[in-house]
C-alpha cells in the first residue's frame, strides 16, 4: 500500500535570489534564449534543482523572451516539463513560470486559476491549494502534472448558490480541458491518457465509504486501472484543510478503500471452487453445512495444484459426488425438509 507523503511546505515568501557570484551571465543568459528558445525552461528546471530564483536580471529576460517559448518544438517542450515536474522545489519552478509570463504562456489553464477572483464569495484560493496538492506529492513528473492540473476546471464551472461557491462537473471538465492542453504540448499518449484519468477521477476517492459495496469499490480500482496508486497518492495529496481533525478522517478514509481493495484483489488471486455453495446444494438437494465448505476448499486445492480447471463444472460435480459419498454419516450434507427441496 502506498505510503503517505508529506512533500515540501508551501512557501510563505518568495525564493530568495542567489548571490550575484553564480557564473550566469544576462548576456550569456539572453544569447542563448534568443537561439534557443526550450532555454527558458531549463532555467526553470535549475530553479527547481537548486530550490531559488535565477538572478533578478534573469528573470527579467526570461519574461522578455517567454512567449518565443511556444515556437520550441512541442516533444522538446513537453520533457523539459515533465522534468521540472520531478526537481526536489517544483514550486520555485512554478513560481519562477508565474512571474516571467512561461506559465500563462504554456499553461493558461493554470494561470487561470492563479487570477481566479473570488467574485465576492468567500471560497479557498485554488490556485494556492493546487501548489499545496503538488508539495505533497512524491516526486513522479505525471503524479505531480496531475495534481497541478487537477482543478483547471473549476474557473469553468463555478456557480454560486445561496452564497455558497461549487464546481459542479470540474472533475470531468478539467479532464477534458487537460488532454487538449497536454496534446497540444506534445506530450505523449501515455501520460496524456495517464493524466487525463487521475484528473476525472480525482474526486472519487475521497468521496468513499465503509456503505460502498464491493461492487464499487472494484469498479473505481478497474476505472483507474494501472493509475490507482497514483489516484491514492493524489487523493492524499488533496487534503488540503486547516482543521486537523478534518484532514486525518481524509486519510483515514483513504487509507480504508486502498485496504479494502487490496483485500479485495487477494481475495480474487486465490483459487476459487468452481462450483458455488447454492449449486452443491441443488445438485445434492441438500440444505447448507459445513459439507459445503469442504467440499469448496477440496475443488479450489484441485485448481490450485492445476488438477482442475477453474471453468470445468462437470469434473467438478463428478468429484463432489465422489467425496461426498465418502463422507461419514455426521458429516454428510443433511436433506432438506419436504417440500424444499
Amino acid at each position: 500500500m502506498p505510503t503517505r507523503h508529506q512533500g515540501q511546505p508551501l512557501p510563505s515568501k518568495p525564493p530568495s535570489h542567489p548571490p550575484a557570484d553564480t557564473g550566469v551571465t544576462l548576456a550569456a543568459v539572453t544569447e542563448r534564449l534568443r537561439h534557443d528558445p526550450v532555454e527558458a525552461l531549463r532555467l526553470v528546471r535549475r530553479a527547481g534543482e537548486e530550490g531559488h530564483l535565477p538572478p533578478p536580471e534573469v528573470c527579467a529576460a526570461l519574461a522578455q523572451h517567454a512567449a518565443e517559448v511556444r515556437s520550441a518544438p512541442r516533444k522538446a517542450v513537453a520533457e523539459e516539463l515533465l522534468r521540472i515536474m520531478a526537481t526536489p522545489h517544483p514550486l520555485v519552478a512554478m513560481d519562477l513560470m508565474a512571474r516571467t509570463g512561461l506559465l500563462a504562456e504554456l499553461l493558461p489553464e493554470v494561470e487561470a486559476l492563479r487570477r481566479m477572483p473570488a467574485g465576492g464569495v468567500r471560497h479557498k484560493d485554488i490556485y494556492r491549494h493546487t501548489l499545496l496538492v503538488m508539495a505533497r506529492t512524491p516526486p513522479d513528473p505525471v503524479l505531480r502534472l496531475a495534481a497541478l492540473l487537477h482543478d483547471i476546471g473549476k474557473p469553468a464551472t463555478k456557480v454560486v448558490e445561496r452564497g455558497a461557491v461549487r464546481f459542479p462537473g470540474h472533475a470531468e471538465v478539467g479532464a477534458e480541458m487537460a488532454r487538449r492542453r497536454l496534446r497540444a504540448l506534445g506530450f505523449d499518449r501515455a501520460t496524456v491518457a495517464a493524466v487525463t484519468l487521475l484528473v476525472a477521477l480525482h474526486l472519487r476517492v475521497n468521496s468513499y465509504e465503509q456503505e460502498w459495496t464491493d461492487a464499487a469499490a472494484r469498479r473505481l480500482a478497474r476505472e483507474a486501472g494501472d493509475q490507482f496508486d497514483r489516484l491514492l497518492a493524489l487523493s492524499r495529496a488533496d487534503v488540503t484543510s486547516a482543521r486537523r481533525e478534518a484532514v486525518e478522517r481524509a486519510l483515514r478514509r483513504v487509507d480504508a478503500l486502498a485496504a479494502r481493495v487490496q483485500a479485495l484483489r487477494e481475495a480474487e488471486q486465490k483459487p476459487q471452487s468452481p462450483l458455488d455453495g447454492h449449486e452443491l446444494m441443488a445438485m445434492f438437494g441438500r440444505g447448507p453445512g459445513r459439507w459445503i465448505g469442504v467440499v469448496k476448499q477440496h475443488l479450489a486445492a484441485l485448481v490450485a495444484s492445476g488438477q482442475l480447471s477453474p471453468e470445468d463444472k462437470a469434473t467438478a460435480a463428478r468429484i463432489a459426488r465422489e467425496l461426498v459419498a465418502q463422507m461419514p454419516p455426521e458429516a454428510a450434507p443433511a436433506a432438506l425438509p419436504q417440500g424444499e427441496a
